[in-house]
């Protein structure tokens, strides 16, 4: 922790200066930069919330641009990892310990981020922001920072708290809204999971916040429909089905793209259905072997798909017409294995990653319906949908119109699991839900219930010594 505040502000202002436009870059500028002068002009200011973003994404090693997506795939049951523990084995064996490498690096950087987000928060209001942004402005930003900071929390929950439908009151981690910009005040106790549940709802304020969908702005900046989807998503794990449909039915103007190979590859924001995605260049990209094509692709062979024991084994959920099959699903000449095309610039790594898509919003939408008394109708018409999308009816062996009950809720769970494969979202349902993680193939053989000791993942002992809260 001592080390990640002592670099914050020259990471923040050095990083997001990159992303400046010519003519901000060609500005004269004073031979020496300060906070005094960062938060007294309105350029700076943007600079200094785009530091935010990039220490979300972080590139070298990663966080959000290619660790922390494909942990949570690793640890659900539709891919098989067959690498080594460099390349996130133990995850996906459920045997992270400690020290673990991958377990230290999304710890720092989520704290990293949540620090460089909660000092930027507290600048705007020492510096006075608003009289040079404006008011509206100014608000627009600090919601920008406080999206970043609740999906950092998103993520910790996720990996290092147990379900919030098991024990909303039990331990979770450390909740860290004021920025620590000198050593000696690294000491915090853990939140329970309600607490954190409860700021993450706090922080994402959709109202404060603008929707441009298919601009780039609009999807690799936080939007009101990026708000009202993380809304959503506590919402689903907190079992609120009502508030979680308010959130997911405020969201507007978006749509289903017609090609789901549009949502894949580069200047994916150009389809209506992407909400919130992290962009890559030739100049920010994913460190070496921290890129999802690089777990993910044919030419990698560290990921492949499961079709012994995952969702593409399930009848109706790898038929050839369907174009998450055929567009999107290969089988290299020979191999035998079927791998996931989404993310296959293995060399340069520049496929842009969808955090958050329209789709997850229809599926939500219907996973929230199917636990309402009333709910078949709604239900089945999200599902459909999104399944008629990549399929016609004419095709489907399924028969959505005559689901009902717990086979409708297990359509909707399966369609989930196909439609965001190698998307981060498989580890998450299974945690949100309170299930155990169960991993049946020719690789591996395990069941990992949330008694387990490996169901979540251990605080690292650096944070334990930095953290004096945490050892009483």
């Amino acid at each position: 922790m001592k080390n990640i505040i002592k670099i914050v502000a020259a990471f923040t202002l050095v990083v997001s200066l990159a992303s400046c436009s010519k003519e901000f870059i060609e500005r004269p500028r004073p031979l020496v930069m300060n906070e005094d002068i960062i938060y007294s002009d309105a350029d700076y200011i943007e600079s200094a919330l785009l530091g935010c973003y990039s220490a979300f994404k972080s590139t070298n090693p990663t966080f959000m641009a290619g660790l922390a997506y494909v942990v949570f795939d690793s640890r659900g049951d539709d891919i098989v990892n067959v690498s080594n523990p460099v390349t996130m084995q133990r995850t996906y064996e459920m045997q992270v310990l400690p020290n673990e490498l991958e377990n230290n690096r999304i710890w720092n950087y989520a704290y990293y981020t949540i620090n460089t987000c909660n000092i930027f928060i507290d600048n705007i209001t020492k510096y006075e922001c608003e009289k040079v942004l404006g008011a509206e402005k100014c608000k627009q930003f600090v919601a920008e920072a406080k999206f970043i900071r609740a999906y950092c929390y998103y993520v910790l929950v996720n990996l290092y708290s147990q379900p919030y439908c098991l024990n909303p009151d039990a331990p979770a981690v450390p909740l860290r809204l004021t920025g620590l910009t000198a050593a000696g005040n690294n000491d915090c106790p853990l939140s329970t999971i309600s607490q954190v549940y409860a700021q993450m709802l706090e922080d994402c304020i959709p109202a404060d916040l603008h929707d441009t969908p298919g601009t780039y702005d609009g999807v690799t900046r936080a939007s009101a429909a990026a708000a009202h989807m993380m809304r959503m998503r506590v919402y689903m794990a907190m079992k609120d089905w009502d508030n979680a449909i308010a959130e997911g039915n405020a969201i507007k103007g978006y749509s289903l793209a017609e090609d789901v190979t549009e949502l894949y590859g580069v200047d994916t924001y150009k389809n209506n259905e992407m909400i919130f995605a992290l962009p890559m260049s030739t100049q920010d990209n994913p460190n070496t072997q921290m890129s999802a094509a690089e777990y993910f692709s044919a030419k990698a062979t560290v990921c492949w798909l499961d079709t012994e024991s995952g969702i593409m084994s399930q009848p109706g959920y790898f038929l050839a017409k369907d174009q998450r099959i055929a567009k999107l699903v290969s089988e290299p000449d020979g191999s035998g294995y079927q791998y996931s095309m989404k993310f296959v610039d293995y060399g340069q790594k520049l496929d842009w990653l969808p955090l958050m898509r329209y789709a997850e919003t229809l599926l939500n939408l219907a996973e929230c319906y199917t636990n309402k008394a009333d709910g078949a109708s709604q239900a089945k018409a999200n599902l459909k949908a999104v399944r008629s999308r990549s399929i016609a009816a004419a095709d489907d062996v399924f028969d959505v119109d005559a689901l009902s009950g717990g086979n409708l809720t297990t359509a909707v769970i399966n369609e989930r699991r196909l439609e965001f494969i190698c998307e981060g979202m498989r580890g998450i349902d299974i945690i949100r839900r309170g299930e155990s993680f169960v991993k049946q193939n020719s690789v591996i053989d395990i069941s990992i219930n949330p008694s387990n000791s490996y169901y979540i993942w251990p605080i690292p002992d650096a944070e334990k010594t930095y953290n004096k809260a945490l050892s009483n």
